[in-house]
């Protein structure tokens, strides 16, 4: 994986969430369409990976793929967890997350790091957080291997990915994984089986699974909304990363892509 092309990959995502004062580059989730905006919806599919995980005062939280920090800034403000620490691959990110929103109190603590080689002690992580970003892993088993290792017996592993179960259809957008350009993939897709199958080796249990794909596809949708009510002119920067996620929105509404979540745990 390589930070040139996942920058370039990255690139106008970061534009778009500065011109819409977003914290975060996640699809979100929306039961329906309308009535919030897709901050919220945002922040709505943080919430629902979470679901009952229990997170409080005593609890570590290692953020897996933290990207300019919004989900880690928010689980930090709702749950005040003891520590929080967001790794990220991007140096990029790193930075613009370490920035941050100028809030008093405890922050999160943001570290460049590839999620395949995780610079983590083992067993030292209540809960690892990780929301869109495995889909540009490579080594998938690797890393589920990894979230094993820094957790605790009894730890949580929140997981939402990108899935699909028709791998052969996507591999050749794994041609463009080499070319520096907003429109490279950067992607190597699982199905939900592969990473079932990969809790499994890992002695790790599924306690909840959602296929998200129509309310990620509903916020994903209200976002879109939002861009172009601001004009075409106004989205100068990001107008590739717009058609990409309108093709993205499709894709899930259509089920040729879904959208998984997976509470998964450590046995005690």
């Amino acid at each position: 994986m390589s930070q040139r092309t996942l920058e370039a990959h990255y690139r106008p995502n970061w534009r778009l969430a500065q011109a819409h004062g977003l914290a975060g580059y996640n699809c979100g989730y929306a039961e329906r369409r309308g009535g919030d905006s897709f901050g919220d919806h945002q922040q709505a599919l943080v919430w629902r990976l979470i679901g009952d995980t229990v997170i409080d005062s005593t609890t570590v939280v290692l953020d897996i793929g933290s990207g300019i920090g919004g989900p880690a800034g928010w689980i930090m403000r709702r749950y005040h967890p003891r520590r929080l620490i967001g790794v990220e691959y991007l140096w990029s990110s790193v930075t613009a997350a370490s920035g941050g929103s100028g809030d008093s109190g405890p922050r999160p603590a943001f570290l460049q790091a590839d999620a395949q080689r995780l610079p983590i002690a083992d067993g030292s992580v209540d809960v690892v957080f990780n929301l869109e970003s495995a889909l540009h892993y490579p080594d998938k088993a690797g890393f589920v291997g990894e979230c094993r290792r820094v957790l605790r017996p009894g730890g949580t592993l929140c997981l939402g990915d990108i899935t699909t179960d028709h791998r052969r259809l996507f591999s050749t957008l794994s041609l463009l994984n080499k070319l520096p350009s907003q429109f490279n993939s950067n992607v190597k897709l699982w199905s939900t089986d592969d990473y079932r199958r990969a809790f499994a080796v890992e002695r790790l249990n599924v306690v909840r699974h959602e296929e998200a794909s129509q309310p990620v596809a509903n916020a994903l949708e209200d976002g879109l909304l939002e861009v172009r009510r601001r004009g075409w002119t106004a989205s100068v920067g990001y107008r590739g990363r717009y058609l990409f996620l309108a093709i993205l929105a499709r894709l899930l509404r259509r089920r040729n892509l879904k959208y998984d979540l997976f509470l998964v745990r450590r046995p005690a």
